[in-house]
């Protein structure tokens, strides 16, 4: 149930935004190719980056007196959100058919994995906080800020809570991303399991007795072997589709992350000891926002919502890495479980064809998640955005930026 509430809301919020340029059959449970939703959702995602483009941009009172470039570093931000919905929007006129499978297979793949009860709470919870509760508290926390500054910058409220607009279809196309993927790792995990079942039985042919008697009788080894390959196969290729469609906008995504990451640090001093005379303090810049121009302290609002900030991207961004990490996880072990049925003695020669061909399609297609050709999602990865903070960190105590 988790699963599918988790699927459902991100598509709604996909289609509020313009991400979903088809029409649903509740009848046949498929989306379905309709011309006039395609420029009404084209039109509809472009107004988003409207929005932004108009309300994103710095206002002169909210500038950080003695910092130079802000203009250019805000409007390189906005440039990023503004640019990936366009880019967005001009791969769906390019690749809707793809869009439409992909989308159809999720839901029905999604719907299979619910039915069976295969989809432990852990990794239903971990959906349920990327789909769901992460674009909520993201945009709450967004908004919840310029509220909080209407008292001191008089800044309104509609433009509170339209200034990052264009965020909320960025957000939702990358969650598409990644339960297009969490549902993959899911058929890797299935697939993985089957091969383990299928090394019990030929190595302990007892125990096949406990087995549903049509997938013993029916089946030989060597034939379940190959159905497997082919599911594996079959998975493979709609990994590799999905990163041909998402990657790049993506990237952009993470690039945004990466760079709210990085602006939400403060550096604070004071009359203290030399221990702690330069002290890491957290609050809420939005990038837009280091100081109030009027030089007034900065309330503990927006020091609680801007280490709460610091969480939530954090926490965004370890998912979306932990995902595609446990992708290529899942492939090398089943790499492992066929190369321990390689060692079982006893099989015909066709069964050690189909591991040879097995083996051959692992090692030509084993699962690492490679964004655009600019980097690999895995934790190595998340080490180097830490250590990059951490050095900007180290610049800002140097130089005693307050």
């Amino acid at each position: 149930m988790v699963l599918l509430f988790s699927i459902y809301f991100n598509l709604l919020l996909s289609y509020a935004t313009g991400l979903v340029p088809f029409r649903y059959s509740f009848r046949r449970r498929r989306f379905e190719s309709c011309t006039p939703c395609v420029p009404v959702a084209i039109v509809l995602l472009l107004l988003f980056a409207a929005a932004q483009y108009k309300l994103g941009r710095l206002p002169e009172r909210m500038k950080i007196p003695k910092v130079g470039m802000q203009d250019i570093i805000h409007a390189v931000e906005n440039l990023v959100l503004n640019g990936n919905c366009v880019l967005i929007a001009v791969q769906q006129l390019r690749f809707l058919e793809t869009y439409r499978r992909l989308l159809t297979d999720l839901l029905a793949n999604a719907r299979t994995f619910a039915r069976a009860g295969r989809v432990g709470r852990t990794q239903q919870a971990e959906l349920l906080a990327q789909l769901v509760l992460l674009p909520c508290a993201v945009y709450t926390l967004h908004t919840s800020i310029y509220l909080t500054l209407v008292e001191w910058a008089e800044i309104n409220i509609v433009h509170a809570v339209l200034f990052m607009v264009s965020l909320i279809p960025n957000m939702a196309h990358v969650n598409n991303f990644y339960a297009l993927l969490f549902v993959q790792r899911l058929t890797l995990g299935e697939i993985n399991d089957k091969l383990a079942n299928l090394w019990t039985i030929c190595i302990r042919p007892g125990d096949a007795t406990q087995l549903p008697p049509p997938v013993v009788e029916v089946l030989p080894a060597a034939r379940r072997l190959q159905l497997h390959l082919v599911e594996y196969q079959q998975c493979a290729g709609t990994v590799q589709t999905i990163l041909r469609q998402y990657s790049l906008t993506v990237a952009l995504y993470l690039l945004i992350l990466f760079q709210e990451l990085i602006s939400k640090v403060h550096i604070s001093g004071g009359n203290m000891p030399a221990v702690l005379m330069q002290q890491l303090t957290f609050f809420y810049q939005f990038t837009h926002f280091y100081t109030l121009s009027l030089g007034n302290d900065s309330p503990f609002e927006l020091e609680a919502m801007g280490t709460a900030m610091i969480l939530v991207y954090g926490f965004d961004t370890a998912q979306l890495i932990a995902n595609c990490y446990a992708i290529s996880e899942q492939s090398e072990r089943i790499k492992s479980s066929v190369h321990r049925l390689s060692l079982i003695p006893g099989q015909d020669k066709y069964f050690h064809e189909t591991i040879k061909t097995f083996l051959l399609s692992l090692n030509h297609s084993i699962l690492k998640i490679n964004i655009a050709g600019l980097f690999t999602m895995d934790f190595e990865l998340l080490t180097g955005m830490i250590a990059a903070i951490s050095n900007f960190v180290v610049l800002l105590m140097q130089f005693h930026i307050e």
